[in-house]
């Protein structure tokens, strides 16, 4: 779904089978385009297409549209592949009286054109259809496909400002053009490197209800105030254009040797172990180190022991309270032992 927030409210979607396409940002679209109509805001966008999938325009306006007056519209022209396709008309009338969460949605399935049926049109639906490339066309071939392919691939929608003047009428569609109903061949040189992968061809609709036209004057010099661009290219031609990223493919290893094979795995595991060091908390780290320094530290001495058990008996030594001697609250008889010269020491050894 496409906006532009200088142009609140208004919503455009490209439907694939049904479906909204998921739109890609343009980055290069601002830059080459040349802005043949000289829109006020433009806004760019690629989505995906599938060979021979139908696809549709949706278009939604909601109240958050600011209408300048009651009757202020703005039309919605359609154009594929650089050709006008439809257009339609949203009248600020539609949004008086009615909720604030109405609102106004429309979809173009395809072209219409004149029917033999009084107060009917026929639809010629929108279908993706794949271009093949020729590489040995002749000058003049390649000059016709170049002007032919100079569009091939894009979605435009023009919308213009307008104030109606008029009551509305049905009036035959006059816009007619080549309904092309198969594939696309081009000159590989036409395209110019572009990576085109589809065009639009055309599937019999039927036929519909005509529409109601309104007399209407347009505004700003009859220039648009908004235009949004959809290019529709393959997903293999979106990965060539770099629009979005390929899936990594999976090193092989069907036809390498068992060395090599052992090889990978361990330069695998040392980028594993590389990744679990740099997770690792700083605190962890000391603290692994600490704990390795005191596993080899532990390892030593028993092996000391182990040395020293042939020589002498381990003796077992018991930890006794200490006291503090210089605390004249403690009260204690000491061991008086007599010595040598009749002389008498204090035992300080025992309890």
């Amino acid at each position: 779904m496409a906006i532009i927030h200088d142009l609140p409210g208004v919503k455009i979607t490209v439907q694939v089978d049904g479906q909204d396409a998921v739109e890609y940002d343009d980055p290069d679209g601002l830059e080459n385009d040349a802005n043949r109509k000289n829109a006020r805001w433009r806004t760019f966008s690629y989505v995906e297409s599938k060979d021979d999938a139908f696809f549709s325009v949706r278009y939604q306006i909601d109240n958050s549209h600011r209408w300048q007056s009651p009757v202020h519209a703005l039309s919605l022209t359609l154009y594929v592949d650089g050709k006008r396709m439809d257009g339609v008309v949203c009248e600020a009338t539609r949004f008086h009286n009615y909720d604030s969460f109405f609102v106004w949605d429309h979809k173009v399935d395809g072209s219409r054109e004149r029917s033999t049926a009084s107060g009917y049109e026929r639809l010629n639906k929108f279908k993706f259809s794949k271009v093949t490339t020729t590489d040995d066309a002749a000058k003049d071939r390649v000059e016709s496909d170049s002007t032919r392919a100079k569009l091939l691939g894009t979605i435009e929608v023009f919308i213009y400002s307008m104030i109606i003047t008029g009551p509305s009428r049905y009036i035959s569609s006059g816009h007619r053009h080549e309904t092309q109903r198969d594939g696309f061949n081009i000159a590989e040189k036409a395209l110019k490197g572009r990576a085109v992968s589809h065009g639009t061809s055309f599937a019999d609709g039927g036929v519909v209800s005509q529409r109601p036209s309104v007399t209407a004057e347009y505004l700003n010099d009859h220039l648009p105030i908004a235009a949004f661009n959809f290019k529709y290219r393959s997903r293999d031609a979106l990965h060539k254009e770099l629009i979005i990223p390929r899936s990594p493919s999976p090193e092989p290893i069907d036809g390498l040797s068992e060395a090599e094979i052992r090889r990978l795995a361990a330069e695998r595991l040392d980028e594993i172990n590389v990744s679990i060091a740099q997770t690792l908390p700083a605190n962890d780290k000391k603290k692994e180190r600490k704990e390795g320094r005191t596993d080899r530290l532990q390892n030593r001495h028993r092996s000391a022991t182990v040395k020293r058990e042939g020589r002498r008996p381990i003796i077992k030594r018991k930890f006794v309270e200490m006291l503090d001697l210089t605390d004249e609250s403690v009260k204690r008889e000491w061991k008086k032992v007599k010595i040598e010269g009749n002389r008498v020491a204090i035992d300080l050894t025992e309890d």
